[in-house]
């Protein structure tokens, strides 16, 4: 089963799946953020958000991928999962394409979700991560709301350190 951390960027859900790799956990990395490292946009700020035409379909796959790669009776963890694109889109004020709601739809995570709740304090922009802290709470808003759309329910982390972040999901999990 997959559990999706997900939450406004630059929230800390990176170092949570980076922890719980470490701990020999399955993980899906965050794919938006993977592909544009893997295309050389890191180092190109100005490019950094001219997206191909068909990224969205490439982060849709690659969640999918790891979500239907993973055993139903194993548990594994996904830096965000497919509704997040659905977020991204009401953030963007554009509706989002019916690709991805059919996506959603017809591909589930387990039913909770964890969410890093905002936290100025461990907030940092990078050259890939351009949006203010402001612009971190919106998405964050429209993130919490795309995953009680459909049908999740939502757990709030507690903003302490990663370590007892990941143990508390752990604890909550039963494992």
């Amino acid at each position: 089963m997959v559990y999706v951390i997900t939450g406004g960027p630059g929230f800390g859900k990176t170092t949570l799946i980076n922890c719980l790799s470490a701990l020999n956990y399955s993980v899906g990395r965050e794919a938006a953020r993977e592909l544009l490292f893997a295309s050389g946009r890191e180092n190109e700020p100005d490019k950094a958000f001219h997206i191909p035409e068909d990224f969205e379909r490439k982060i849709a796959m690659d969640r999918l991928h790891f979500l239907l790669a993973t055993a139903p009776d194993s548990t594994a963890f996904a830096d965000r999962g497919l509704p997040d694109q659905i977020a991204y889109s009401w953030f963007k004020k554009k509706n989002p394409s019916s690709f991805i709601v059919e996506m959603v739809k017809n591909n589930k995570y387990a039913p909770f979700v964890f969410i890093t709740p905002p936290w100025q304090e461990i907030y940092r922009m990078d050259q890939i991560r351009k949006e203010n802290f402001e612009e971190a709470l919106a998405i964050h808003d429209q993130i919490v709301r795309a995953y009680l759309k459909y049908g999740y329910k939502i757990v709030n982390l507690p903003l302490v350190n990663p370590g007892s972040r990941v143990q508390f999901i752990l604890n909550f999990l039963g494992i």
